[in-house]
């Protein structure tokens, strides 16, 4: 009977720990599939997006909550396009350079939309990024979580690489440790940036920080 019950157990306890690590797959299956847009609005209860600057090699954007039409950046998103759109994507792109959200946009026209990940990691935010300190609603220098990443788009059998962005994380939204559990491995950056400047570039400057485009939601 005493090997038995053992027995028993043991391979309950396989089953249980089995299930709980396939729930665990699953949830970051799933939540490796969200979009900024979809995480924001689950955490915070809404989402909208500001065009901070815009043109046809770049695009600056914050991604935020709101509390009574108070803003709070929860991702702070560099999007360096890989060139000129193609006549395939090249609605899409009109739209997303216009303020619309990128993954919703390439989503709701039917494209798949695949991150090849370059780096997830921590780097101190300087003082002297005065417009990402604002707009989050923090007082720098901070350490945030940072996820830089290919973004790739598939449909019709063909595939195209439509840009490089580099998100900033407000530490309320998404950690390292966060990001870790949603995408899994990482592929680090292996080009020697270890700097946030080497990521996006010097801050802008004070009189520059406007809102460009009006909100998309």
């Amino acid at each position: 009977m005493f090997i038995f019950n053992t027995v028993f157990l043991y391979f309950r306890r396989r089953i249980v720990i089995s299930i709980a690590i396939s729930g665990c797959l699953a949830a970051c299956a799933t939540q490796s599939t969200w979009l900024n847009s979809d995480r924001i609005v689950r955490i915070f209860g809404n989402y909208g997006v500001d065009v901070l600057r815009a043109d046809n090699r770049r695009r600056v954007s914050s991604l935020y909550s709101s509390v009574q039409q108070s803003k709070t950046t929860r991702t702070y998103a560099v999007v360096d396009f890989a060139g000129a759109p193609q006549s395939p994507f090249e609605r899409e792109h009109t739209l997303i350079v216009d303020g619309a959200s990128i993954g919703a946009t390439f989503r709701s026209g039917g494209w798949q939309i695949d991150k090849q990940h370059l780096f997830i990691g921590e780097l101190e935010i300087p003082e002297t990024y005065v417009e990402i300190g604002t707009l989050m609603r923090l007082p720098l220098p901070k350490t945030l979580a940072t996820h830089v990443y290919l973004l790739n788009i598939g449909k019709d059998d063909q595939t195209y690489l439509y840009a490089t962005i580099t998100e900033i994380h407000h530490p309320d939204y998404l950690s390292v440790d966060e990001l870790q559990r949603i995408y899994g491995e990482i592929i680090f950056d292996d080009s020697n940036r270890d700097a946030i400047h080497d990521f996006i570039g010097p801050p802008f400057a004070a009189n520059d920080i406007q809102v460009r485009i009006r909100s998309f939601y």
